[in-house]
């Protein structure tokens, strides 16, 4: 009978377990086993993940920082295996103990880890996925403000309305509602509302409980005052940071930003000298150099930059803002291209400014590079001057120059490989002479036995082959020094030889044809600097300074109209000089209409009536083969309605006019230049065909 009763019990258990069931002792059953197993478990895992993120987490503090600090996958990468288990541990409710009520607690703890990890997509499925099953509202809360705060990240400001309309529905925890007001702010620093980011941060901030995460806030709202002007607040957020037990690093870099504002040059070159900040000299010499720029002592600033760059983990801005000094206010152009190419390098994909870098790199790259063949064009005339033995002496001297260099190199190499290496090594205890290399009598021993079979042998690959030669490592090094000076002294002869020097003599310009050649380079290069000075790197001074110039040293140039175009938008002063210049010089240009469209804008709907009626007389001109009168007629409607709707079709039959008495090279030109301004309009495909036929009769 009591086997019975036990075997009854035992399936009455059994069955009470069962996950599908929903009586009450079934239920409590797989309530407990959920919270004091899976989800205890996992939580405690969560919780410690969570403090070693902030713990780990690298932050650039010269940058303004976010309220909610941005998600760093590498830490995902490196704890892969432990996040891996905390979403395991969470999975077990699902998979075990589905008539719980915690399986929405599990989905958010699985949520929570995806997030941590960086996976971005499947953490927002899951918060998703937690508000269409049955749920409690706390729960529904949380997952809600991890799915606002995602928006908020990715900038999807849409998105994030509509999950807040969603929280202010549900009721929420204290910690919630301090939660929900933070990613709130951060929603309005990311949309750069900074005043209503500070309001609301500012009333929150004090309900932070984690006294690290208060720390780092009370640095954000610091330098959100700071960016607002507002430095007397901002210096009492810096100073809050370290009544809130902050990092070494964040307390460090609370009291430069605090010592910055105040200018405390000698506080900050106190704190370089403190031993415990050695590691971070680079943000000290940062805040240095920016008090430096700030008083505009540029030299300064660029001192103290520079040695910020050493061991800097950020020295890729540290690049862009030293490429930015040299070129405003210091001028020193060269210098800013080296720069921004080192800025380019070093900054990372994520850093705000990377895509500014990337384009700086490549315009002062191309600049350089026009700026270049100036340098080298002038340098080689001003060479070519000389007679032929004083650049015959010249070259001889260049060679000799070279060939003391090569030489005095070897004589290095050959002092290094006579000095014979030199150890010391600490005196053995008598526990360490079993090892081999520890007992000097066994080692002595050992060599003279493998001296005597082998030889002195070189440490090198297949050293025990049986016809090796026995030489000492010195002996081959000098051969083989010895082997390299007789091969570059053959080369020197060679080099000196009267057929090289000929070759060298060829590529300076003395003939007029080359001087001519090597003008050419110059000028083409002086336009093309310019322009793109002005058009893509927008220093109007510079690219002012480079027309000038061209227009000095080659009056005559063929990009005459372009330059004078170009430095009436580069001038404030001569504007009007610019102007008439262009219009004495060049009436018809394309660019005195583009300085008459600047000047005057659309035309009025009268006006616009008046170059109808006018462009119809024009055209009966055309019509009536009086071309000279038509393309005078044309001029003077450009001149007097100019930026018309009519505009093109004005300067087409400008063209025709040309073809029409028979100007075939001006006929060409017109219609080149009218597909090139108006590659828009209707009547292009026959100035197409025109030209295109025009070419095949030419042939």
């Amino acid at each position: 009978m009591p086997k019975i009763f036990c075997l009854v019990f035992f399936i009455m258990a059994m069955w009470a377990c069962s996950q599908q069931s929903t009586r009450p002792v079934a239920k409590a059953f797989h309530n407990i086993n959920a919270k004091y197993n899976a989800i205890w478990q996992a939580d405690r895992l969560y919780k410690e993940l969570y403090t070693k993120s902030w713990e780990e987490r690298n932050e650039n503090y010269s940058l303004p920082l976010g309220i909610f600090p941005a998600i760093d996958s590498s830490f995902g990468q490196t704890h892969s295996n432990e996040i891996g288990n905390l979403i395991r541990k969470a999975s077990l409710v699902i998979d075990r103990h589905q008539n719980s009520k915690f399986i929405d607690d599990a989905y958010l703890i699985i949520g929570k880890g995806r997030l941590i990890k960086g996976d971005i997509k499947n953490a927002t499925e899951t918060f998703k996925y937690i508000n269409s099953i049955e749920h409690d509202e706390i729960t529904q809360a949380s997952a809600l403000i991890y799915l606002y705060q995602i928006y908020i990240d990715q900038k999807d400001f849409e998105s994030a309305l509509n999950v807040e309309n969603f929280i202010k529905e549900v009721p929420l925890s204290a910690s919630q509602k301090t939660n929900f007001i933070l990613n709130k702010a951060y929603y309005h620093q990311v949309k750069n509302e900074i005043p209503i980011a500070i309001a609301l941060l500012n009333e929150e901030i004090s309900h932070v409980k984690s006294r690290i995460q208060k720390a780092r806030l009370y640095f954000v709202l610091g330098q959100l005052f700071q960016s607002q002007g507002k430095n007397s607040l901002a210096q009492e957020n810096f100073n809050q940071v370290k009544n809130n037990k902050p990092t070494y690093e964040l307390q460090l870099n609370a009291q430069i930003a605090s010592k910055k504002l105040t200018g405390q040059v000698s506080d900050l070159e106190k704190m370089l000298k403190e031993p415990k900040n050695l590691d971070k000299q680079s943000e000290i010499y940062l805040a240095l150099g920016q008090i430096s720029y700030a008083n505009k002592d540029f030299e300064k600033a660029r001192e103290y930059w520079s040695k910020a760059s050493i061991n800097n983990p950020n020295k890729g801005e540290l690049f862009l803002k030293l490429g930015q000094l040299f070129v405003s206010p210091l001028k020193k152009y060269t210098e800013a291209a080296l720069y921004f190419d080192s800025a380019a390098t070093f900054l990372p994909a994520t850093h705000p400014e990377f895509n500014s870098a990337q384009k700086l790199k490549k315009n002062w790259s191309y600049f350089n590079q026009l700026n270049n063949v100036i340098y080298v064009e002038d340098s080689l005339q001003k060479v070519g001057k000389k007679s032929t033995e004083e650049l015959s002496q010249l070259y001889q001297n260049y060679v000799q120059s070279k060939l003391k260099k090569i030489d005095s190199l070897q004589k290095k190499t050959e002092v290094k490989s006579n000095v014979a290496a030199t150890y010391t090594r600490r005196p053995t205890s008598p526990e360490q002479q079993s090892f081999y290399f520890y007992n000097d009598m066994a080692r002595i021993q050992g060599s003279q036995e493998f001296n005597f079979k082998w030889g002195n042998r070189v440490l090198e690959d297949f050293w025990n082959r049986k016809n090796k030669n026995a030489s000492t490592g010195s002996d081959i090094i000098t051969s083989s020094i010895s082997v390299t000076k007789k091969s570059n002294s053959s080369d020197a002869n060679s080099t000196v030889s009267e057929d090289s020097l000929q070759k060298w003599l060829a590529t300076i310009p003395r003939t007029p044809l080359q001087i001519t050649n090597s003008n050419k380079k110059i000028e083409q290069s002086l336009f093309k600097v310019a322009k793109f000075t002005q058009l893509e790197i927008g220093i109007r001074e510079l690219a002012q300074a480079k027309l000038i110039t061209l227009l000095d040293r080659f009056p005559s140039t063929e990009f005459e109209a372009e330059s004078l175009y170009l430095l009436y938008l580069s001038s404030s002063i001569d504007k009007n000089l610019y102007r008439e210049k262009l219009a004495q010089r060049f009436p018809d240009s394309y660019f005195r209409q583009l300085i008459s469209k600047l000047e005057t804008g659309n035309l009025s709907l009268n006006k616009e009536e008046e170059a109808q009626k006018a462009y119809e007389k024009a055209y009966y001109l055309y019509v009536a083969r009086e071309f000279d009168q038509c393309y005078s007629m044309c001029q003077s409607i450009q001149n007097k309605y100019p930026n018309s709707k009519l505009e093109d079709k004005i300067v087409f039959l400008m063209a025709l006019c040309k073809g029409g008495i028979k100007d075939i090279s001006e006929y060409t030109l017109q219609l080149k230049k009218f597909i090139q301004i108006y590659p828009q309009s209707p009547l292009k495909i026959e100035a197409d065909a025109l030209l295109k036929a025009l070419n095949q009769n030419i042939r």
